[in-house]
């Protein structure tokens, strides 16, 4: 998971980025890319900003750690907020998120109760992925378009 900066973020940018003001939206369905192992989602999120107008939400599943997956705002390539779910690295014992901080060159990071609890094991049950991702995009006070449509991540056949 990409933890890039940007030459657009600035600390003020970060915080428009993340707050209602930017008036972030999603745009369109979740499209998912599968590559071995690795199911990758992409939902383009459109904001109010100048230069700051497009990003991304963008979810990793892999299959080997199904209740283990990744998120990221990405914005100019760079990722705005972090979600690890049961990523465990202290201090934190599993579930937290990292914000960028451009004014220092390690992230912040916290615990967050608005993420729903996902039981370690090697499947999900049905709706965990998008409970995940709602979540996750209201963390970041993106709020998902009438055009969006959840599909759940499958493996290629």
């Amino acid at each position: 998971m990409s933890r890039q900066s940007s030459p657009l973020l600035s600390a003020q940018s970060v915080g428009l980025l993340l707050s209602p003001a930017a008036h972030a939206v999603t745009e369109g369905p979740i499209v998912w890319k599968v590559k071995g192992s690795v199911r990758d989602g992409h939902l383009i999120v459109r904001t109010a900003l100048p230069q700051l107008e497009m990003g991304t939400l963008r979810m990793v599943v892999k299959t080997l750690a199904a209740s283990e997956p990744c998120l990221q705002y990405l914005i100019g390539g760079a990722a705005v907020r972090r979600l690890c779910v049961n990523g465990a690295h202290p201090p934190y014992p599993g579930t937290h998120m990292h914000m960028i901080n451009p004014l220092k060159t390690e992230e912040d990071a916290y615990e967050s109760a608005e993420i729903p609890a996902v039981p370690l094991a090697p499947r999900v049950a049905p709706g965990t992925y998008r409970a995940i991702l709602e979540a996750f995009a209201g963390e970041c006070k993106i709020a998902l378009g009438d055009d969006f449509v959840w599909v759940e991540p499958r493996r290629e056949r």
